[in-house]
């Protein structure tokens, strides 16, 4: 049955801009009783073609990473000795190659195990970034995986200086199998939830979890529309508190934390089955590759300058990154962007529009630069980010009359961190949904990636091709209206974490695949896919969630040169 909280039952409630129902609201709530199924010792990988099990592996064409013949038990190959080890692989400089398209350094890798011995298969994750001494240019690597233990890296000779060459191991073909086979599947996540009747308090540990499961004494949050085959779970709260009293839902400073880091933590390890060997030691880090050439004399060759605009092309060549640092300048590869001078350039690209900008933290940082270059007011801390403790304060809404602009910010629906009030978030879809063909002045920038790390593949997939399906409802009803999914970059050092926990479930190799699948599902849809992958990783400082002002700043530049004429 299907249960819905009396005090929201037939409400309007504005939110940003736009009027959503509280049908259009509110999650579909409901009890279950019935008993939990077992989770098979066999792990699967979903993906989009269906279920495939690991004793099935040798007959699927998988695409994300190049895949040897020799699988064994667990997804760990059987091509050599021991894992890729970033102490014994080494690179060479092949030389310069001439094209069409520009000037590249070749470098070759050579994948070793721990004893030294050469790699017989592909699929090890690396990253590859080529800085001038001086710190004033700087790129990233196009890296071509041969399946043989080699690699090609092609850097695009944009400068002329001495430079430094990192070329590092992210994970080990090993490691990353081990992460997509046997991690992946699993959803990592969980939250507390809050349920609140008149002064009656109490709490409950949810988690995202698939509808084909089964289970016993639960809540079933389920919204169709935004997570397909899947809901938030939750235990069933007590103080005769029933699951339509659920009001917020949060990770840091709950009651439960403790229970939860302790839920986390007894996964992980059984996930593992004895393979922690796979994330530590020189395999907990990203270790830089020390047989090699530390420095190269630079001299700059061909740089393509003839390239589309941005709003009909973002495909670079095949052979090198996307675009290069020129001092605080991020020079595109894929496209011509432009600069804005200042706010007034900025304020006529944006002229009688209506801007959504929905997503994560990363998505609410591009909106307050934008505010910032316009001068419109927002409001920037803890509290902006934070729902429950001051949900009147949240600059959602900013209408600058001088350009006839309005901005609206949406922070997608289920993230990690503080608290959130559980029924006024909103998913993308439903966003998307809400808005009329009337008067079709939109801009839409979507984002995300990071607080989908924890998610299993297929919730991960339901959620992304709920998006996709929305939007193609959005372009029917207006057509041609500028959309731009911006994908996520790099985040955190692994050695930074405390736990087996968060090394593992929070790994790259998560953002590096979600990007992939952002690309390919978003592809020719009409939907321009901003890749954020090389401007981060090649940006003269530490890889973070949160990167420094000039790199959003850089990245809003590109935005704007995809939807401005």
């Amino acid at each position: 049955m299907t249960i819905m909280p009396r005090s929201r039952v037939g409400m309007l409630i504005v939110f940003c801009g736009i009027t959503l129902t509280a049908t259009q609201l509110l999650w579909n709530i409901s009890t279950t009783v019935s008993t939990h199924t077992v989770i098979p010792d066999n792990p699967i990988f979903l993906d989009s073609a269906g279920v495939v099990e690991i004793g099935n592996l040798r007959n699927k064409n998988m695409s994300f990473f190049a895949v040897n013949e020799d699988i064994i038990e667990n997804g760990i190959r059987g091509n050599s000795s021991g894992s890729t080890s970033p102490v014994t692989s080494s690179y060479e400089i092949l030389g310069n190659i001439h094209t069409d398209n520009g000037d590249f350094v070749h470098i070759l890798i050579t994948a070793r195990d721990e004893n030294s011995q050469r790699k017989l298969g592909g699929g090890d994750l690396w990253t590859a970034t080529l800085t001038s001494k001086s710190g004033n240019y700087s790129t990233s690597g196009r890296i071509e995986d041969y399946s043989n233990g080699t690699y090609s890296v092609y850097f695009i000779a944009a400068w002329s200086a001495k430079s430094v060459i990192n070329i590092t191991l992210v994970h080990s073909s090993e490691s990353a199998q081990y992460l997509k086979y046997n991690i992946w599947p699993t959803c990592r996540l969980y939250f507390t939830g809050f349920y609140i009747s008149g002064n009656t308090e109490d709490t409950s540990i949810c988690t995202i979890a698939s509808t084909s499961e089964n289970w016993y004494n639960k809540c079933e949050y389920t919204h169709p529309t935004a997570l397909g085959n899947h809901l938030f779970l939750c235990d069933m709260p007590g103080k005769n508190l029933s699951c339509k009293n659920l009001i917020d839902y949060g990770q840091e400073q709950t009651n439960n934390k403790t229970q939860i880091q302790e839920n986390q933590d007894n996964q992980v390890k059984k996930l593992l089955h004895g393979k922690e060997f796979l994330f530590t030691g020189v395999h907990k880090k990203y270790s830089l590759i020390t047989l090699g050439p530390r420095y190269i004399d630079l001299h700059k060759g061909n740089v393509p300058s003839k390239l589309p605009l941005c709003k009909d092309s973002l495909q670079s060549n095949a052979r090198s990154s996307s675009g290069y640092w020129e001092a605080s300048r991020w020079r595109s590869l894929a496209c011509k962007n432009s600069h804005f001078g200042d706010k007034h350039d900025v304020g006529n690209c944006l002229r009688n529009k209506r801007i959504y900008i929905m997503g994560d933290s990363t998505m609410h940082l591009l909106y307050v630069v934008l505010c910032k270059i316009l001068d419109a007011p927002f409001l920037l801390g803890e509290k902006s980010e934070d729902e429950r403790a001051a949900p009147s304060s949240i600059p959602r809404f900013v209408h600058i009359s001088a350009y006839n602009l309005t901005i609206n910010f949406v922070f997608h629906q289920i993230r990690v961190g503080a608290p959130r009030h559980f029924h006024l978030s909103v998913f993308e879809v439903d966003v998307l949904d809400s808005l009329g063909a009337n008067q079709c002045d939109y801009i839409i920038w979507l984002g995300f990636g990071i607080h989908f790390l924890q998610w299993s593949h297929s919730a991960f997939l339901d959620r992304l091709i709920k998006i996709k399906y929305a939007i193609t409802r959005f372009q029917k009803r207006c057509p041609g209206v500028p959309i731009v999914v911006k994908g996520p970059h790099m985040s955190q050092p692994p050695e930074q974490f405390q736990t087996m926990y968060m090394t593992v479930s929070r790994s790259d190799f998560f953002t590096y695949e979600i990007a992939k699948m952002m690309k390919e599902y978003f592809r020719d849809t009409g939907v321009i896919f901003f890749d954020t992958w090389d401007l981060n990783l090649s940006f003269p400082s530490p890889n973070a969630i949160h990167m420094p002002s000039t790199a959003f700043k850089e990245e809003l530049h590109m935005i704007l040169s995809m939807i401005c004429k």
